[in-house]
């Protein structure tokens, strides 16, 4: 009776080691949370002259990935278009800023989905407006998906179709419209990311 009362203790305390073992290892291998490795950035850079006029783009961005294919983020947007040659008066200086908020979608390895929300400070451009030639605020609300390729370690170039749902008269994208300025309103955009 002694042998078999050790025999089954010893059975006990095997089953007991090895749970004891595999919950130490599975928690031991849980890496802690870390913001450093769920935060990304990238944006959009832009600069031209074209026809006696300077365009500049700097719109940074902010995300957080909820998980791998999942993002939420800040953006910011800073534009300014002039004339070159300030002497020449055929063009005006146009300045528009601001942020917003975005969702980006992961569908595969090369597609995305995007909606963005900005509220940007404009020029009235209304001919009807009280405000004309003031500064306004815009709301852009662009939804759309993109293609997407990884052109260095963990630096990703993304080419997005955007519908802008709410086409303000004074939204600074009109004039960026395929189409026209009065058509469709689908904007393209050229941008990178780092990290996701």
């Amino acid at each position: 009776m002694k042998y078999y009362l050790l025999l089954v203790l010893i059975i006990v305390s095997s089953f007991t080691y090895s749970q004891t073992d595999e919950y130490v290892n599975n928690t031991a291998s849980e890496a802690p949370y870390s913001l450093k490795e769920h935060l990304y950035t990238g944006g959009n850079f832009g600069f031209s002259i074209s026809g006696g006029l300077m365009y500049l783009e700097i719109s940074p961005l902010l995300g957080y990935k909820i998980n791998d294919n999942l993002s939420v983020g800040l953006s910011s947007k800073y534009v300014s278009i002039g004339p070159v040659n300030k002497s020449v008066n055929l063009y005006r200086s146009y300045k528009y800023y601001g942020g917003g908020i975005f969702s980006q979608y992961k569908i595969n390895e090369s597609l995305v989905s995007l909606v963005e929300y900005q509220l940007l400070n404009v020029e009235n451009v209304n001919p009807n407006a009280q405000k004309f030639g003031e500064r306004v605020m815009s709301n852009t609300l662009l939804i759309g998906g993109g293609y997407r390729s990884e052109v260095l370690g963990g630096v990703n170039l993304t080419l997005y179709l955007l519908y802008d749902v709410i086409d303000d008269i004074n939204s600074p994208y009109r004039y960026s419209y395929m189409f026209g300025p009065n058509s469709i309103p689908v904007i393209y955009r050229i941008g990178f990311t780092y990290g996701f």
